[in-house]
């Protein structure tokens, strides 16, 4: 397991989490994007950043102004003319300023995606695999915003 987790690989269910530079204060604004602060804010508990109820107790401001997915046809049955491989993409945006103000990153996309097979006899299944996809995609979305943030408070 350890060759498997140095080449990058990890399994379902198990997307790996960036950790967060201690020693400093945040405040989260999220308009539309509920699932994405959540999965920042957790991440960001654990490695040991506080995280304020507001702008003046803080050290920096993370804005996350949206998430959006979408779904894309990958491929197509040559025989049947019917998809069989769907590709599911998480969209957000993100601002950092330091609590006085000043801008360290505008309205920068963060983009995640990931993709399945599709079968209709198993529709149902697959929808919940897409339910899963999503869920993974929230937490790499939130691990890429995090090591943003690492850059920014060396």
């Amino acid at each position: 397991m350890i060759l498997v987790q140095g080449c990058g690989y990890h399994l379902r269910g198990q997307a790996p989490q960036a950790r967060a530079k201690g020693g400093y204060s945040i405040y989260i604004s999220a308009s539309g994007a509920s699932q994405l602060a959540a999965a920042v804010e957790e991440q960001m508990a654990v490695s040991g950043v506080s995280i304020t109820d507001s702008r003046d107790g803080s050290d920096y401001v993370l804005s996350i102004h949206a998430e959006e997915f979408a779904r894309q046809v990958l491929s197509v049955s040559p025989a049947t003319g019917k998809v069989e491989e769907y590709q599911v993409i998480l969209t957000g945006r993100i601002s950092i300023s330091k609590t006085g103000g000043e801008e360290l990153v505008t309205n920068q996309a963060i983009r995640v995606s990931g993709d399945y097979a599709f079968d209709e006899d198993a529709a149902l299944g697959k929808f919940a695999e897409e339910e899963t996809i999503k869920e993974e995609l929230v937490e790499q979305a939130a691990a890429r915003i995090i090591q943003r943030l690492n850059t920014l408070t060396k």
